[in-house]
């Protein structure tokens, strides 16, 4: 006998958004899951939906796009009028990029994602190389700036570094002129942020790369706004803008988050701990941080487009349904010991996505990462400057990572004195050559190129105050 579905409107659903969930979020899914099963009913910001809890469930709706679709059109309550216009997550469903798109509309247009972006993720090609340098140089660059030539001092590892890094990188992968690329960096923090100002960056955003694409279109780089153009000519310059849009909250959200996240593991644990992790590769510190502690929780919305049964439950056509990266690594089948999936769960995880949906640019996401962190501990001994506990965590369904992270730094090498900013900059220019210290051997890292003007200046601010 096939049972009808479960009308979400009847259950009484729990808030999810409370403050347990900001400071102890694996207790939270646990709760829930003991409560519930691998799928649980949940409040959202007053609409109700469905969290998956389960690695293998979370799996399921991943992998089969021909059940779980992610445009907003699917889902019942929005088509019903339910869900109020100001509700806070639907102004990032109702925009058509590779992220919200289905079947033969996403297929094009991932296409040419991975087509474009794909010299910059190989590490035979030239492109990948002169990226990685590129990331390389500016983490030099960022550390340099936040030391100001002392031996040791205080940093908010996340304003001062973490978030600065991954938007360098995307001014240097998309080819932004410097001008233009500087109010990216600046309307991107705006947007993560949130607040009054959120809204209006986020069209400036928009605004921006789609100006990008236009400007490429006629005027064609080593970059991937070109090779974006290039590989799929039927994309206006609109939808590429989309697309880099898209490319820049990921890299401003999730990398950022990660790069934190990463130190924090380490920083947090006692000494023992912290020789175990420091002792084999960076990549595979990075690995264990996106299982224990990912930085993109909880997926963006699917909607089954029949009846389907998940978890306990039946779940009706058009449910809104959130499947949860951290609550499946927390689940027991994934992280016991000896089962099939912890086998393997070191890359079995979810971080970066899967199924047709996953994370295009999962590489370079790892490259800045892995980059960031292994410059950091190679030129920083550092230590957290609050006690775990007291950290303040981000509010937010989707993402989880630190407001700040402030930390004692003590340098291993005397760093080179970076000059102040200049008032205006223009075009950069390259800076002199440094002297050769004395002692290491190993030559310092090169100081900044002349300063970018609204980033540099915001990070010359924080580094003052």
């Amino acid at each position: 006998m096939e049972f009808p579905p479960s009308e979400l409107a009847s259950l009484a659903v729990e808030p999810l958004m409370t403050r347990d969930f900001e400071t102890r979020p694996a207790a939270v899914y646990s709760r829930l899951r003991a409560r519930y099963g691998p799928v649980a009913p949940v409040d959202l910001h007053g609409v109700p939906v469905w969290l998956v809890l389960g690695y293998r469930e979370v799996w399921e709706v991943l992998r089969d796009e021909n059940v779980w679709k992610k445009d907003v059109q699917h889902w019942r309550w929005l088509n019903e009028g339910k869900v109020p216009s100001d509700w806070p997550h639907l102004p990032s469903y109702q925009v058509s990029h590779l992220l919200v798109q289905d079947d033969q509309r996403r297929k094009a247009t991932r296409a040419a994602v991975e087509e474009a972006i794909a010299p910059f993720q190989d590490p035979h090609a030239p492109e990948s190389f002169e990226l990685a340098k590129a990331v390389s140089r500016h983490a030099d660059e960022l550390i340099s700036f936040f030391a100001d030539g002392s031996d040791s001092g205080w940093v908010d590892l996340g304003a001062q570094f973490a978030r600065a890094l991954p938007l360098m990188a995307v001014n240097r992968l998309f080819g932004f002129p410097v001008d233009q690329g500087d109010e990216v960096f600046m309307d991107s923090w705006r947007m993560v942020d949130g607040g009054p100002e959120a809204a209006a960056a986020v069209g400036r955003l928009v605004a921006a790369t789609t100006e990008l694409a236009a400007y490429k279109k006629q005027h064609p780089g080593d970059d991937l706004t070109t090779r974006l153009l290039a590989v799929e000519p039927a994309l206006t310059v609109e939808q590429v803008g989309l697309e880099l849009y898209a490319i820049i909250v990921i890299m401003a959200e999730l990398v950022s988050h990660a790069i934190t996240n990463s130190v924090l593991e380490v920083l947090a644990g006692e000494a023992g701990a912290r020789a175990g992790l420091m002792a084999g590769p960076v990549e595979e510190l990075v690995n264990r941080v996106h299982i224990a502690s990912p930085p993109w929780v909880n997926l963006t919305f699917r909607f089954p487009v029949v009846d389907t049964d998940l978890g306990d439950f039946r779940l009706a056509a058009g449910d809104a349904v959130v499947p949860s990266i951290a609550a499946a690594h927390g689940d027991p089948v994934f992280a016991t010991p000896g089962s099939q999936e912890a086998s393997v769960s070191s890359r079995a995880h979810l971080a970066w996505g899967a199924g047709p949906h996953q994370c295009p640019g999962r590489g370079i996401a790892d490259m800045i990462v892995t980059t960031a962190v292994g410059k950091l501990f190679e030129r920083c001994d550092l230590e957290l400057g609050l006690p775990v506990d007291q950290l303040p965590w981000r509010s937010s369904t989707h993402v989880r990572g630190l407001k700040s992270c402030p930390a004692r730094f003590h340098m291993r090498m005397r760093p080179t004195p970076v000059a102040p900013p200049a008032p205006e900059a223009a075009a950069p220019t390259p800076a002199p050559e440094p002297a050769p210290a004395p002692e290491p051997a190993t030559p310092a890292p090169a100081q900044p190129e002349r300063p970018r003007s609204a980033l540099w200046r915001f990070l010359a601010s924080l580094r003052r105050g």
